[in-house]
């Protein structure tokens, strides 16, 4: 049990639900960013989860948005939220919001087993397809408007970042990297923010956050990064995280099943397949720091970011490749 989710509150915290009497309770993996426990009770499932960097405001509106999909006809589910004793469906606890979920079916996917890209790719356009009707006011956040300097509060001068990073990992390119592409990134995100289409979109879309049972798609989940943006942006999510592009050995097989199965059910303009390349390095960078600012607040390790700039610094090699992959 984590020190945020500690047994002694466990019962109270729990009461606030109206549940059979517990029978465990026990850590799920999974994620860096919230607190996760597998409750069973009555011979029933739940997933209670902290919240690690939303304020209950942002929980609110997510669990607006995910009411909405819930309804939105999809072949897989999404998390549902259960409510209070008080019909509230997120708790503004000490240690961060709270939220209790039905147990959804299916284990996670393994981005090794065989055809992982290609459901994973498919699942996504399914879910950017149905996401498209749904207006922009149900958006928790819209990241068209976020630069990069805005994407983590701890972090709002990311050339100053990129020094501090330099200092606390002498001899890494990663800071130059960082120093000498996030203005151009950020510009070339505004240019592309006037020209492509845009609309509600996951953001998050990785293996840890399919479930699969019997070879097909049971359940999406982690809507917390869910907000307004480029549509073209969440395959360029996807892509990185579901194939493991450019590091991971097999990555590059992964990627042509993938952007297959996505463009089968979801065809995209040739302008959002050329802003692919960019939206990848947005992507990279936006990680590096949202990472870094987690470890500003001590909640990453230094040892993270490297592993962000790392990717990023790898991400940037291999972009030349990108017209190749696409190809075949």
């Amino acid at each position: 049990m984590t020190s945020a989710l500690r047994v002694d509150r466990l019962a109270a915290l729990l009461d606030r639900w109206d549940l059979p009497p517990v029978e465990s309770a026990d850590p799920m993996t999974g994620g860096t960013n919230n607190t996760l426990l597998a409750v069973h009770a009555g011979g029933r499932s739940w997933v209670l989860r902290r919240y690690g960097n939303l304020p209950v405001d942002r929980v609110r509106a997510e669990h607006r948005l995910l009411a909405h999909v819930s309804g939105l006809g999809l072949p897989f589910a999404v998390p549902s939220p259960v409510p209070t004793r008080t019909g509230a469906t997120v708790v503004d606890d000490r240690g961060g919001a709270l939220a209790l979920f039905r147990h959804l079916p299916g284990r996670p996917l393994r981005r090794d087993e065989p055809g992982a890209a290609a459901l994973a790719g498919g699942a996504l356009a399914q879910l950017d397809a149905a996401l498209a009707d749904v207006p922009l006011t149900l958006a928790p956040v819209d990241w068209r408007a976020a630069a990069l300097g805005q994407v983590h509060a701890a972090v709002d001068d990311v050339a100053a970042l990129a020094d501090e990073l330099a200092a606390a990992m002498p001899g890494h390119d990663g800071p130059d990297w960082l120093r000498s592409t996030h203005e151009r990134a950020d510009a070339v995100a505004a240019d592309l923010a006037r020209t492509l289409p845009a609309q509600l979109t996951h953001g998050d879309m990785a293996p840890a956050n399919l479930l699969v049972k019997d070879g097909r798609v049971t359940a999406v989940l982690d809507f917390e990064i869910a907000g307004a943006d480029l549509r073209a942006m969440d395959l360029a999510a996807g892509l990185l995280q579901c194939t493991g592009w450019p590091e991971e050995p097999g990555s590059a097989e992964r990627f042509g099943p993938f952007l297959r199965a996505y463009l089968h059910v979801l065809p995209l303009t040739r302008a959002e397949l050329y802003a692919v390349p960019d939206l990848l390095r947005l992507r990279a960078l936006g990680s590096v720091v949202w990472r870094a600012g987690r470890w500003r607040l001590g909640q990453s390790t230094l040892d993270e970011v490297r592993e962000r700039l790392d990717g990023g610094l790898a991400l940037e090699a291999a972009l030349p490749g990108w017209a190749d992959l696409i190809r075949a």
